[in-house]
């Protein structure tokens, strides 16, 4: 009954402040777990989500890029890194020579400046619009048009809102819109067309010489997709094999792509194996003190016994306590652990040089009950063996401290 109910849970808050040293150490117990418990689902869903994002988003079978700059790629692709690399100026016209090559897309690649000539360092990225088939449906999907000359489009991460202007090398670029968030280095990027990079390299020249001021055909990377029945890793090495001496390197994407799945398991594992020590520990600790506290109520338990309450009153008083400190221990827990996800969400993605794509407010909500739910069910089972054996014991013996 309502009252009935009401009247156990006044009696379990008694109880509770009863034994306030006792009562903490299981709140802390589950909190501890229950932050550990979010943080690193979080965590998880988000490497794994970044990982989907960069197989979605890297839609090239290869990356042509030169010779020994491939881990400069992978900075770029994985956060952002500014860099400038530049390839042979014929590769294109040496490109369409390869059998199985459908399509190529160039991009050229200029860093930016912590200087008084820029806004703040950052990786702008040139494309050429009609050929690209990797940035180009992001782009249309902001912009709902193409992207023009002049104007730059930026990434989730980088400051400035539409209609705003960035400045770089003594030149005002307008925003023409912001790129949703991909967990990927494309969020500290801005993009750009590849005469746009051009005009900027030349601005740049009053501060240092670069090619691209005088060449403006100069790329840094190829995207390229194959004909359907083509293996990427068979014509990459058919690249390497032709063009290698020129200082030409082709890397097929499904190995970065792997190479990310690969080091996601390991941190995958590490965190599961994370949580489910602090499960543990959470059992084992919960279990003991609540066996304790049962134990020291034993005439308490038998005088309630002898003026008439059932077993099964005991039984719902004793979990009803173990409910209570759980749901206080879970939820501090839990808030704890979003704001550690929000202040070190940075840190960890910078730290671990992986996708990081985090849930949206919805799933982070979903997981933050969902971890409140199973800190509170780890607590409730935990102190379900000693409130049956508390419950079942004789009124003598229970009266006699026995």
């Amino acid at each position: 009954m309502p009252g009935a109910s009401l009247s156990t849970a006044a009696v379990a808050r008694k109880n509770i402040r009863r034994r306030p040293w006792r009562s903490f150490c299981l709140v802390v117990t589950v909190l501890l777990f229950s932050f550990f418990l979010y943080a690193g689902t979080v965590l998880s869903v988000s490497l794994s989500g970044g990982a989907r994002s960069t197989a979605d988003r890297l839609g090239a079978d290869i990356i042509v890029v030169p010779a020994g700059y491939d881990p400069h790629i992978d900075s770029i692709i994985l956060s952002g890194k500014p860099s400038m690399f530049y390839l042979p100026r014929d590769i294109l016209e040496r490109l369409r020579d390869v059998e199985g090559i459908d399509r190529m897309s160039p991009q050229t690649f200029l860093a930016t400046l912590r200087a008084s000539c820029c806004s703040y360092p950052l990786q702008i990225v040139g494309v050429d619009y009609e050929s690209d088939f990797i940035v180009r449906p992001w782009l249309e999907a902001t912009l709902g048009r193409g992207l023009e000359d002049g104007e730059l489009i930026v990434g989730y991460r980088v400051n400035g809102e539409a209609g705003e202007r960035l400045h770089f090398f003594g030149v005002d670029l307008p925003i023409a819109g912001r790129l949703e968030q991909t967990g990927m280095g494309f969020d500290s990027t801005v993009f750009v067309t590849r005469k746009t990079v051009t005009d900027l390299a030349k601005a740049a020249e009053n501060i240092f010489k670069h090619p691209l001021a005088s060449d403006g055909s100069r790329v840094s990377t190829v995207m390229v997709k194959l004909k359907p029945g083509y293996d990427s890793v068979k014509v990459a090495q058919e690249i390497n094999r032709r063009f290698g001496d020129d200082d030409i390197f082709a890397l097929f994407s499904k190995k970065f792509v792997n190479s990310i799945a690969s080091s996601l398991a390991l941190v995958s594992w590490m965190i599961r194996g994370g949580i489910g020590l602090a499960w543990l520990l959470a059992v084992i600790v919960i279990a003991l003190l609540f066996a304790v506290t049962m134990n020291e109520r034993k005439g308490e338990i038998g005088v309630l016994r002898a003026v008439g309450a059932s077993r099964g009153k005991i039984l719902a008083l004793a979990l009803t306590e173990a409910l209570l400190v759980s749901f206080y221990g879970a939820a501090l827990g839990t808030c704890l652990g979003a704001a550690a996800v929000a202040v070190v969400s940075p840190m960890v993605a910078d730290a671990l040089k992986l996708p990081f794509l985090v849930p949206s407010w919805t799933a982070l909500v979903l997981l933050g009950v969902a971890s409140v739910a199973v800190s509170v069910l780890t607590g409730v089972m935990s102190a379900l063996f000693s409130a049956r054996r508390a419950s079942r014991a004789d009124i003598y013996d229970a009266l006699r401290g026995n």
